[in-house]
C-alpha cells in the first residue's frame, strides 16, 4: 500500500505539467465555461452545449467502471458525492479552465453556487475541495499551480490530510482497513 501511495504522489507531481498544454488536435481552450452539469464520473462532469467533457482540476475519483466495463461500488459513491453537489447547486457550474489533460478533457476549476450547509446563504463552491473534503476523491496533480489560484494546491493538500486523519468517505477503504473500521460506532 505503501508503495501504491508513493506512486501516486510521484505521478501527482511529474503529469500535471504535461496535461496544461497538449497538440492542436484537442482545439482552441477556452478560458472559462459556464452552464448546466451533469457528473459522468466522480472527477468528471459533462456541460450542456459543452463538446469536450471536464475533468475537475486537481483530484483523482476511484473509476466508474473496472476492466470488464463492470461499475465499481467506490466508483459509483464518488460519482453520486459528485452529483449531490451539482444538484445543490442546481447543476449550474461556472468554471475556470487550467489546460487539456491527455484525453482532450478540460482540466478545471469549477464552482457551484449553493447553500450548504442548508440555510445558509449561498456561497460559491470549489466542487473539487467538497468532493477531497468529504473524502470521496484525493488530491492529484498538485505540482503545477493554477495561474488564479495559487493557494489550491496547498488548500487541497491540507484537506485532503484532515479527510484522510478523519477516516472520511472513501479513506478507510483506500488505506486498506477493514469495512467495519468505516462504518461509525453507535
Amino acid at each position: 500500500m505503501k508503495a501504491f501511495l508513493s506512486i501516486v504522489m510521484l505521478s501527482a507531481l511529474v503529469l500535471p505539467a504535461a496535461a496544461q498544454e497538449r497538440p492542436k488536435a484537442c482545439g482552441a481552450l477556452p478560458k472559462s465555461w459556464e452552464g448546466q452539469a451533469y457528473a459522468v464520473e466522480g472527477d468528471r462532469l459533462t456541460g450542456v452545449g459543452l463538446k469536450a467533457s471536464i475533468r475537475l482540476w486537481g483530484i483523482r475519483a476511484p473509476r466508474l467502471r473496472d476492466v470488464d466495463e463492470m461499475e465499481t461500488v467506490p466508483g459509483m459513491r464518488a460519482r453520486a458525492a459528485l452529483e449531490d453537489l451539482l444538484a445543490a447547486g442546481e447543476h449550474r457550474v461556472a468554471c475556470k479552465v487550467a489546460g487539456w489533460d491527455d484525453h482532450c478533457r478540460l482540466l478545471a476549476q469549477c464552482t457551484i453556487t449553493a447553500e450548504m450547509p442548508l440555510g445558509t446563504p449561498a456561497a460559491a463552491h470549489d466542487i473539487a475541495l467538497r468532493l477531497i473534503e468529504d473524502g470521496w476523491v484525493y488530491g492529484f496533480g498538485l505540482g503545477a499551480a493554477l495561474a488564479w489560484d495559487g493557494e489550491a494546491s496547498a488548500r487541497y493538500a491540507h484537506f485532503e490530510a484532515i479527510s484522510r486523519q478523519a477516516r472520511k468517505g472513501l479513506w478507510p477503504l483506500w488505506l486498506g482497513e477493514p469495512e467495519e473500521a468505516s462504518v461509525p460506532a453507535k
